[in-house]
């Protein structure tokens, strides 16, 4: 029970601006985390199934591309994700970190994955440029970033669940026979497979291809079609699967919430209605570029209103445990605003590296950098 459960200490600390500027700020800077999560989790595994393609002209440009996006991808999902965990720490500190101490070795396992994975990525990624074949790297990258997502995957729900921590502190893998565990890891993976199809698909054919080159880009742009046609379809099914896993108290308090958080929950799943619709009238997608330009903005709308959601049920869980608390506060105006400048600042040379990076090509004969 929430009363016999010995919480940490509320920190006396007060933090330096309203809760909900933090909720809100930890939503956007966690909103971007997830692209790159989602790209590396897409990235890895369609760069895999690329690698063991029998047709090498079409399986290997596609794994080249996957290697090269992912090699970028985890750096910028690492380096975003320092915010909203900074964010997380101001919000809800005392229960997150509490779980990482009680999964200490699977929390600090996860760096090692975590640079393992890197590694592999890049092996995936020269082996590729050298000629050479590249499945073998991209699946151990894929199964390491699999492995990664269920162990913050378990940490969280641990975290807004200290009902559990003594059964945890015991045997550290009760905390993975959550019945959450499994769809809310597989909801997070899908997205990464359907952002990745539609990427593929929408990079295929963002630009009128040369007369050449036709076949090879419709070949590209419906593989990732029908990649995340697929990925959609499973995930509306996991999606009901991570619904029903819910507990009833906090299942009961997210439909009793009224319109702040019904209609989050409602518009994202039309969302996703909407999205498998566009992907499923995709029959040429050279000459239906709009309906995949639409996937990619539903993919995106849907995703954001999700995260509106995990964070509601973030605090209705912690409700029900009876760990709710309300900080003490003292604004500190001028360290946001540093910190806002910045973080636009960085996003917006971001964006313009990126766009570099995929504009920029070497002349013929020059050296690539």
């Amino acid at each position: 029970m929430p009363g016999e459960t010995p919480l940490p200490a509320l920190d006396p600390m007060p933090i330096p601006g309203p809760p909900w500027l933090f909720h809100l700020l930890w939503l956007v800077t966690f909103a971007v985390h997830v692209v790159g999560v989602d790209v590396v989790l897409g990235s890895s595994i369609l760069g895999t199934i690329a690698s063991l393609e029998k047709d090498r002209a079409f399986g290997r440009p596609v794994a080249k591309l996957f290697a090269e996006v992912n090699t970028w991808a985890i750096s910028l999902t690492i380096t975003f994700g320092i915010a909203p965990l900074l964010f997380l720490q101001v919000l809800y500190g005392r229960l997150f970190y509490s779980a990482t101490v009680i999964l200490a070795p699977a929390w600090l396992g996860l760096l090692v994955l975590l640079m393992a994975a890197y590694y592999l990525a890049y092996a995936a990624k020269y082996r590729l440029r050298a000629g050479k074949g590249a499945a073998l790297p991209f699946a151990l990258s894929a199964l390491l970033f699999l492995a990664i997502t269920v162990i913050q995957v378990v940490v969280h729900l641990l975290s807004v669940q200290p009902g559990r921590w003594a059964a945890a502190l015991a045997n550290p893998w009760t905390a993975f026979a959550d019945p959450a565990v499994l769809p809310r890891s597989l909801h997070f993976v899908l997205a990464g497979v359907t952002l990745g199809g539609i990427l593929l698909a929408w990079l295929a054919v963002r630009r009128p291809p040369a007369q050449d080159e036709r076949a090879a880009a419709s070949a590209r742009a419906a593989f990732g079609v029908k990649i995340a046609l697929l990925a959609t379809l499973l995930q509306l099914v996991v999606g009901l699967w991570l619904t029903i896993s819910i507990p009833r108290e906090v299942l009961l308090g997210l439909m009793r919430g009224g319109a702040a958080t019904m209609i989050p929950f409602t518009l994202a799943i039309a969302c996703g209605f909407g999205l498998l619709v566009f992907l499923a009238r995709v029959r040429d997608p050279l000459a239906d570029r709009s309906s995949v330009r639409h996937a990619l903005e539903l993919f995106a709308l849907a995703m954001l209103l999700m995260l509106v959601t995990r964070h509601q049920l973030r605090d209705l869980y912690v409700t029900a445990a009876g760990a709710a608390a309300k900080p003490a506060t003292a604004a500190q105006w001028g360290v946001f605003t540093l910190f806002l400048v910045s973080f636009v600042a960085c996003l917006a040379l971001s964006v313009v590296a990126l766009r570099r990076a995929a504009k920029d090509r070497p002349a013929p004969g020059e050296a690539t950098a």
